[in-house]
């Protein structure tokens, strides 16, 4: 059996590893995908953290991740955004992916990273490892003659559309406007400028009252004949109901020219209130995400209700979290300490879900992530209500 070694790679190292392992993990082939195009988007990336796992001299396994930032209840941090978790089939079932992450979470926290959300290829694997589940995104699908009476209503506002690459300096300044509110959105550090100014693969169309934009929506046409588009909008966001309907009116535009829009949507919305007779059909968006607790020590800050408890808490990837910690909210706000007596258990997954708001902690004892008791649980409730986190990159 090979000698099996595991070490951070970058470079021109990085990118024919990351290209030889996520090609043949996440693609059809044969043939590979167009080498030449992949490492071009992956070379313009910046931030790149990444791990490669050796049997001998021949690399058999990855993962990769990108500096990102998150609003969780009100509070920006710092997180990792993990990608690239590849292993070659003869490598499988050996714990390689389990290693790897091991080494990429211990490396991004001491680079200041204090969350972790990634997109599985298996929630129970991630599972495992400290990461819940976060609501599922959908595919709005839907006929535009239901935004018919939209088309000539005077809203007060204006559309302006560009393509993406001359408007990304504007997208990303929405992007971080909307992070402010949005609980659980995530933006990347960098962005995809090189990417998107080469490639120019969407519209961006702004929604603008007053010379302020109130809404924005990333979308493009396609199909076989003029009249039977798909007119598909994979970012749909505004700030305010005006917003929203001149980005719906815009659409509205469409109606002899598409037959079918298709909107992502976060998992809180409900489009099917937006206009009379609109009927969506709903399906998935890639893999629900999900996310979990870097450095434990680091998320106080966040808004939370009133209340406090103490919990011991198990991580086995990440032990640095073991301990017992109490949380308490002080004037609005989360604080964190170490303390010497607990009043339950309570697994990293756990904690996740708390501060996330994806479970109750009812749920707790049945997914095996902790034993609070019914008053432990109330205080739960208080501190951390239910939430539905969204998280808008895709990597």
């Amino acid at each position: 059996m090979s000698k099996t070694s595991m070490r951070a790679i970058s470079g021109e190292e990085m990118l024919e590893i990351l290209y030889q392992l996520n090609s043949y993990s996440f693609h059809p082939s044969p043939p590979l995908q167009d080498r030449e195009e992949w490492l071009e988007r992956i070379r313009d990336r910046k931030g790149i953290t990444c791990y490669a796992l050796f049997e001998g001299d021949v690399p058999v396994a990855s993962v990769a991740s990108t500096p990102m930032s998150q609003q969780v209840r009100s509070k920006v941090f710092k997180i990792t955004g993990v990608w690239g978790v590849a292993t070659l089939p003869g490598a499988r079932r050996k714990g390689y992916s389990r290693r790897l992450l091991r080494g990429l979470l211990k490396a991004t926290r001491q680079d200041g990273r204090v969350l972790s959300c990634l997109y599985p290829f298996r929630e129970s694997f991630y599972q495992r490892l400290g990461y819940v589940t976060f609501p599922q995104p959908l595919k709005a699908k839907f006929h535009p003659l239901s935004l018919a009476p939209l088309a000539k209503k005077n809203l007060g506002g204006t559309v302006k559309v560009v393509l993406i690459g001359e408007g990304y300096d504007q997208y990303r300044q929405y992007l971080y406007k909307l992070q402010e509110r949005v609980h659980g959105m995530v933006v990347s550090d960098y962005g995809d400028i090189a990417w998107a100014q080469k490639k120019n693969q969407w519209w961006l169309a702004l929604a603008e009252v007053e010379g302020e934009v109130v809404g924005m929506m990333l979308y493009d046409l396609r199909g076989d004949h003029v009249t039977e588009f798909n007119l598909r909008a994979i970012r749909f966001y505004y700030e305010t109901s005006l917003g929203k309907y001149l980005l719906l009116k815009w659409i509205a535009h469409h109606i002899d020219q598409a037959n079918q829009v298709e909107i992502w949507l976060a998992p809180f919305e409900q489009p099917g209130t937006w206009m009379v007779d609109m009927r969506p059909d709903f399906e998935p968006v890639f893999f629900a995400p999900m996310g979990r607790v870097l450095d434990v020590g680091k998320i106080d800050g966040m808004r939370s209700g009133p209340g406090c408890f103490t919990v011991r808490l198990r991580d086995q990837l990440c032990p640095w979290n073991e301990g017992i910690w109490r949380f308490e909210s002080i004037a609005g706000d989360l604080k964190i300490q170490a303390a010497q007596k607990a009043d339950c258990d309570l697994s990293i997954q756990g904690l996740a879900a708390l501060i996330y708001g994806t479970h109750d902690p009812g749920d707790f004892v049945i997914r095996g992530w902790g034993n609070p008791s019914p008053e432990t649980q109330r205080g739960m409730r208080s501190m951390f209500p239910p939430l539905s986190p969204y998280i808008h990159e895709m990597f």
